[in-house]
């Protein structure tokens, strides 16, 4: 069954994209690869570009799109073959996500999102997935 991690943080989208950066660097060190799920092309640029320039010392492969690279960023509707990170950048859960080993939300402080990943979390629980939750607060501010 697909395990659940929240993570929570003061901050805006650009902290959240932070986030993402080294939470995709993490399970590239683990040997996964990684869906990172956005709302719109704005966010996937963004969010390439935070890749391309979060770690001058090591290179996080990835493209735009679900090509078979260890790091896509898609807005679209299919997964393509990824199925072990989803990183759900989006306001709501996608019809798939139980395709994957693991699903990753990440909730920061504008009122409409924070809403809809309460909404997640109430869907995920009430179905008997498995849930973590780690409020970053502290160690992640704007």
């Amino acid at each position: 069954m697909t395990k659940v991690t929240f993570y929570k943080l003061l901050g805006d989208q650009s902290l959240a994209l932070a986030l993402v950066c080294q939470l995709v660097q993490k399970s590239l060190k683990a040997n996964q690869q990684v869906l990172c799920l956005v709302s719109d092309s704005l966010v996937a640029q963004q969010l390439d570009e935070k890749l391309w320039a979060f770690n001058s010392a090591s290179f996080l492969p990835h493209a735009q799109g679900v090509d078979q690279t260890p790091v896509a960023i898609s807005c679209g509707l299919e997964p393509g073959e990824h199925h072990q990170v989803l990183i759900n950048f989006q306001p709501q859960i996608p019809t798939w996500f139980s395709r994957f080993d693991r699903v990753i939300e990440i909730i920061y402080q504008q009122p409409d999102y924070e809403q809809a990943k309460r909404d997640n979390f109430r869907f995920y629980k009430e179905r008997g997935y498995q849930l973590d939750f780690h409020d970053l607060s502290e160690r992640f501010k704007a």
